[in-house]
């Protein structure tokens, strides 16, 4: 009779819980609105470890790395460094401020296209994938001064606009 009884309680148990057959349905929208966005690097620009200056050019290449949304126009610009004076970039010595090695940045290998920040110095494009690498091309030319040992630097902004 035990075993009856517990059956008979399983079963009353199932019957007293709610049906549930109706259903009622609704959409979600989801949505996500995208908008052009670049980010800027570039990798040093070295110009190793000269000897002397003078009676060559001295040239060397850097790196401007773009990482923008597919199909972003974009324009790239430099200024003339921290140590630039009437247009032209200079490097300077970290020792004594008054030596100084122009120098140059330029949009093509052959060197002709200068690497600025005004209308028609800049480098212009439209990203087709998500990173674009661009080539800076150095050069302190051979009409530069020979100057004193030590080091020399120059900071550049490079600047993305999109």
């Amino acid at each position: 009779m035990r075993k009856i009884a517990f059956g008979f309680a399983a079963v009353a148990t199932l019957a007293a819980s709610p049906a549930l057959a109706a259903t009622a349905s609704n959409t979600m929208p989801v949505s996500v609105n995208v908008i052009n966005s670049c980010t800027v690097s570039a990798t040093p620009m070295a110009f190793g470890t000269l000897t002397s200056i003078g009676g060559t050019d001295v040239d060397t290449t850097a790196n401007v790395n773009l990482v923008c949304t597919i199909g972003a126009t974009y324009d790239v610009s430099m200024d003339l460094g921290t140590h630039a004076a009437a247009g032209q970039r200079y490097l300077q010595s970290t020792t004594d401020a008054t030596k100084t090695i122009p120098y140059g940045i330029f949009r093509d290998a052959g060197r002709l296209q200068a690497w600025g920040s005004t209308v028609g110095t800049t480098s212009t494009g439209t990203s087709l994938a998500g990173l674009t690498t661009l080539t800076a091309f150095g050069r302190i030319p051979q009409s530069a001064a020979s100057v004193p040992a030590g080091s020399y630097t120059d900071t550049v902004t490079v600047t993305v606009t999109f």
